[in-house]
C-alpha cells in the first residue's frame, strides 16, 4: 500500500498557508460579528445578520471588506434575493390549474417585487457614488415588498406559496437598511475634510 508524504520543502509554505488561512477566516467572522453587533440592537437581528453575511465567506473570490463593504454585500444578497423570488413567481404563474384570484395575486406580488428590484438598483447605484443616505431611503421602500405581497394580495390558505421568500425578503431588507443606517451613523460622526 502506497502512502503519500509532502515534500519536506513545501511543508512549512504550507503550514504557514493554512494557518494564514485561518488567521484570515477568524479575522473575516470577527469583523462580521463586531459589525453586526453595532448595526443590530436586537438579538434575532444579529444572528441573522451574521448568519447570513457569513455565507458569503463560502465565496472563493470573496475578501475582507470595511463596514461599506458589508453594507454593499447586505443590498446584493438582497437584490439575488428579489430576483430569485420573481423567478420563483412566474414559474409558480405558469400553473394552469390555479384559480384566477390566485394568478392576480401571484401578478401583483411579482409587480411588488419587481418594483423594489427598481430601487435596490438605484440603491446600489448610490453606493457606488457614496451616498448611503440616497441608498437607505430606497431601501425603505424595498422593504415593503414581501409585506405587502403577504397580507394585501393572498386569502390565508395562498400565503404559503411565497411565504418562506417574503419571510427572507423582509429580512435581508431590514439587515440592509441596518446596515445601512450604521454607515450614516458613521458618516455623521467623522470629521469634515480638511
Amino acid at each position: 500500500m502506497k502512502t503519500l508524504t509532502f515534500p519536506k520543502t513545501n511543508s512549512l509554505l504550507f503550514i504557514f498557508h493554512t494557518l494564514f488561512i485561518a488567521y484570515l477566516g477568524t479575522a473575516t467572522a470577527s469583523f462580521i460579528e463586531d459589525t453586526c453587533k453595532q448595526a443590530t440592537l436586537i438579538s434575532d437581528n444579529y444572528i441573522y445578520c451574521v448568519r447570513e453575511l457569513t455565507r458569503l465567506r463560502s465565496i472563493p473570490s470573496y475578501r475582507i471588506p470595511d463596514a461599506n463593504g458589508l453594507a454593499f454585500d447586505a443590498a446584493q444578497l438582497t437584490y439575488n434575493h428579489y430576483l430569485n423570488t420573481t423567478l420563483k413567481i412566474e414559474e409558480l404563474s405558469r400553473n394552469p390549474g390555479l384559480p384566477p384570484w390566485v394568478k392576480e395575486g401571484l401578478s401583483t406580488c411579482h409587480d411588488l417585487y419587481v418594483n423594489a428590484i427598481s430601487h435596490i438598483k438605484i440603491a446600489l447605484l448610490a453606493f457606488e457614488n457614496s451616498d448611503p443616505y440616497q441608498a437607505m431611503f430606497q431601501f425603505q421602500t424595498v422593504i415593503e415588498a414581501p409585506g405587502a405581497c403577504r397580507n394585501g394580495v393572498f386569502r390565508f390558505r395562498e400565503r404559503r406559496m411565497l411565504a418562506r421568500e417574503n419571510r427572507k425578503a423582509e429580512r435581508l431588507s431590514r439587515l440592509s437598511l441596518l446596515m445601512l443606517n450604521l454607515l450614516c451613523k458613521r458618516s455623521l460622526s467623522l470629521p469634515p475634510p480638511a
